[in-house]
């Protein structure tokens, strides 16, 4: 089972070094910029296109080395793969919206100062000591050798046991900091999961989770987080009204640190997680078009909307899904959550009406049977998974049914024991 990690390391980078990268990272970026601008009448997504039609003119009129300047052409088409899978969503859900209509009005741009790398040709990396770990780097002035990195000491051991990928250099401009981001596939072995526990991303509570040992239980955010992401917004609505140049660096300078801070619960959150329930198959939902399908965002108060907007679900799935492969070796799984918080788990009545109001109590219309809704939509999902895969050795039902009328159960389809895919 193969795993990859995004790796950051610092680079000790003299006076001089970093002149040489910031002028190959803006010469990268802006090269990337003219060729957003020069195929938006085209937009094209196919490299070979863009090699042909830009390659020259990249290493003419930017002066990047070879490989920089292929890099740039792979870089843009994977934009614009981006762009159009954007685009079909928008015409799908909006067809004749303001925003579908003038989506390809003007060009993509890119503002970050970054450049992507290919592992040994334009960037390698000498091993010293278990912490000690240089980096070389072709840049617009030959190629800078043995830039040390440093980084966190797992890390360190990360890089020297997996499988590098193609690193990104990259420019924090706050700090004037380089920093290197390097893909590392790592071969786990894989293990038999011992339980599977379905999560639920929730809107009054950040995850409910129900596992096949029989728990079941609501994760709610800290006081703190709320407290600070409601003075977060406070400080943003304050500075956006002055409108300043004082007050736009200052505006930066707070999305960034409250981006590090919502991180840090996010792994705190996912790491407890997954503690709790060790060498357990995770099973996730699917979250395509979350955002463009939670009815339950509207009515809701403007705090409550808010918080649901600018919560990161996706992340915290990935944390959750890379730790479980990570720390014990299995994979998480995803399924479609449609109707999960309006399916009786007992019975598997469907209905609006479990849930009155769209409120927090599921109260099955058929069978009688109650529960917390967010802990109904866990169970459903972890159902849904067990009804492609079980072991015989999940035992018990994934939840009690005092409610239910005598004999029925949760009937789970036979399948080959649990393996992993």
């Amino acid at each position: 089972m193969k795993q990859t990690l995004m790796l950051r390391f610092k680079l000790d980078a003299s006076k001089e070094q970093k002149q040489y990268l910031l002028e190959t990272a803006k010469a990268y970026t802006g090269a990337v910029n003219f060729v957003l601008s020069e195929n938006l009448k085209s937009k094209t997504t196919n490299v070979k296109k863009f090699h042909h039609s830009y390659y020259k003119t990249i290493r003419q009129r930017f002066d990047l080395p070879a490989q920089l300047a292929i890099n740039v052409n792979r870089d843009v088409a994977s934009i614009y793969k981006t762009l159009w899978a954007q685009f079909k969503e928008l015409k799908r859900r909006k067809p004749d919206s303001k925003a579908a209509k003038k989506f390809w009005d003007k060009p993509p741009k890119r503002k970050a100062l970054i450049a992507k790398y290919t592992y040994n040709r334009t960037v390698s990396f000498k091993f010293e000591n278990w912490n000690e770990i240089y980096v070389s780097l072709s840049t617009l002035h030959g190629r800078l050798k043995w830039i040390r990195i440093h980084g966190w000491n797992k890390h360190y051991e990360y890089l020297k046991q997996g499988k590098i990928g193609d690193p990104i250099l990259s420019y924090d401009r706050s700090s004037k900091t380089f920093f290197l981001l390097v893909p590392v596939t790592l071969e786990i072995q894989k293990q038999r999961p011992k339980e599977i526990v379905g999560v639920d991303v929730g809107e009054r509570h950040i995850l409910a989770v129900a596992s096949t040992t029989g728990k079941k239980y609501l994760v709610d955010l800290p006081e703190e987080f709320k407290r600070r992401k409601q003075r977060y917004h406070k400080l943003r609505s304050e500075l956006m009204s002055k409108g300043t140049r004082s007050a736009k660096r200052k505006l930066q300078k707070l999305s960034r640190r409250e981006k590090r801070f919502t991180e840090n619960v996010l792994h705190i959150v996912s790491k407890t997680l997954v503690q709790s329930h060790p060498q357990a198959r995770f099973v996730l939902e699917d979250l395509t078009q979350i955002r463009s399908n939670r009815r339950a965002y509207r009515g809701k108060d403007k705090g409550a909307r808010r918080q649901a907007e600018r919560w990161p679900f996706a992340s915290l799935q990935n944390k959750i899904a890379y730790k479980a492969a990570l720390y014990y070796g299995v994979q998480a799984v995803k399924v479609d959550p449609s109707y999960t918080s309006q399916t009786c788990p007992v019975c598997g009545y469907v209905s609006r009406n479990n849930r009155p109001n769209h409120g927090e109590e599921f109260v099955c219309q058929n069978c009688g049977y109650k529960e917390h809704a967010d802990i109904v939509g866990a169970i459903n999902i972890a159902i849904r998974e067990l009804s492609k895969t079980q072991s015989e050795n999940l035992k018990g039902l994934l939840v009690s049914q005092p409610n239910a009328p005598q004999g029925l159960s949760l009937r789970r389809a036979s399948s080959p024991p649990l393996e992993g895919e």
